[in-house]
């Protein structure tokens, strides 16, 4: 009787040290995942907080929604303006700038119809466009080659404006002039 007994106390000792090493390398692992964690929230909060958008991207110079070309026809209103544009550097860039101003003077009206704005340099706006202008309902056929504005009525092109002048004009005539 005294080998089993032996051999019990053996099998014991084994499970209580088999225990010990998995406690230590649950702990182990635990600590090591804590120590990352840390590491990683001290690194990666200073990089969040100190971010500042660039306000010279295209997405920050319009301060109405932007859309693509294939919902052009399908805003929730009856009427409103889409203003499509390319992205330019220089001189032509400043267009952008003096759409934006119109176009906030307009917004600024009790009466103002809402806004779009299209960024034709965008991927998703790429098939339509041409060499050539075509002005359609039917999206599929619809070709830009230039800045355009629309005046959108009841889910269809109701007037439209080539060109940069053309827009300007267009979106100087929309200011009241009795202010």
């Amino acid at each position: 009787m005294a080998k089993t007994v032996k051999k019990q106390e053996i099998k014991m000792e084994t499970n209580e040290y088999s225990f010990k090493n998995l406690m230590t390398i649950l702990i182990t692992i635990v600590v090591i995942f804590g120590i990352f964690y840390f590491i990683t929230t001290l690194v990666v909060k200073p990089i969040k907080e100190s971010y500042v958008p660039d306000m010279n991207d295209d997405e920050f110079e319009f301060k109405f929604d932007s859309i693509t070309l294939n919902h052009l026809l399908d805003r929730k209103e009856k009427e409103y303006y889409v203003i499509a544009t390319k992205s330019y550097q220089g001189s032509k860039a400043d267009y952008k700038v003096i759409f934006n101003e119109y176009i906030d003077k307009y917004l600024d009206e009790d009466d103002a119809k809402p806004f779009y704005s299209v960024n034709l340099s965008d991927t998703f706006n790429s098939e339509y466009m041409s060499d050539s202008v075509n002005i359609s309902n039917n999206l599929t056929k619809l070709k830009l080659n230039d800045n355009t504005l629309f005046k959108i009525k009841n889910g269809k092109i109701d007037k439209y404006y080539v060109g940069n002048k053309a827009i300007l004009d267009a979106l100087s005539s929309l200011i009241k002039t009795d202010k």
